[in-house]
């Protein structure tokens, strides 16, 4: 405890005060799981500082046309292709057409293509959707495609093979890549569509996936969509 000298001197007998000021500029506060190794002590906290330099929206517009478009139209598989071994193994299916960047365990992503009939518009959310069927086509959906404006998923993001997350300073930034990649799909692939006037007509797309969906069809995310 600190004790009083007859002169008015403060002094500390028993311990010492440090005063640490941290500048807390464009910083987030994380949340993690318990650390099960000391699970019951509470739960960590990671802190990550973001970069204001990293720009995500003009890093997406000088690679969309040069790059992601490129890659989509060269590296697509027909989705046709890949539905069968999908329903039945999923893990056979990545193995086999599906493109991941990490190591086991981490979800396939699936740069496809296809053609079909849309049988279904799901316009009342902000998260639209679309219904496919497959040409040739027996009027079953096959696929549901995101139109958004609010996409779920990061499938265009995480079916870049340019794309790295050791690239960027930490998650966060990653985490506004992907927003920016789907701020692009709905300025430039999906934004002009007539959307009362969707059901019947003849979609032909590129487009992503990702293995881990809350969807019971396979949920695309554009790259390029043409409507006849």
């Amino acid at each position: 405890m600190p004790s009083i000298s007859k002169s008015g001197d403060y002094s500390i007998t028993r311990s010492t005060i440090f005063v640490c000021i941290f500048p807390l500029i464009s910083c987030t506060i994380v949340p993690d799981d318990k650390d099960k190794e000391s699970e019951g002590k509470g739960e960590k906290i990671y802190i990550y500082f973001e970069n204001e330099n990293f720009k995500p929206d003009e890093y997406v517009e000088s690679v969309w046309e040069e790059k992601v478009v490129p890659l989509f139209k060269e590296k697509s598989v027909p989705i046709g292709d890949i539905i069968p071994t999908w329903r039945r193994d999923q893990e056979a299916a990545g193995e086999k057409f599906g493109y991941r960047e990490k190591a086991e365990g981490s979800p396939w992503n699936f740069r496809v293509k296809g053609s079909g009939i849309v049988v279904a518009a799901n316009t009342k959310s902000r998260a639209s959707t679309i219904d496919i069927d497959l040409l040739p086509g027996d009027g079953n959906a096959d696929l549901c495609m995101q139109i958004g404006p609010v996409f779920k998923d990061s499938s265009i993001r995480d079916s870049l093979d340019f794309v790295s997350f050791t690239d960027f300073t930490n998650q966060l930034e990653f985490g506004r890549l992907s927003n920016a990649f789907n701020k692009v799909v709905h300025q430039d692939v999906v934004s002009k569509l007539d959307r009362d006037k969707l059901i019947g007509t003849k979609i032909t797309f590129l487009g992503a996936f990702t293995q881990l969906q809350n969807s019971d069809l396979i949920r695309v995310t554009p790259v390029f969509l043409e409507v006849e």
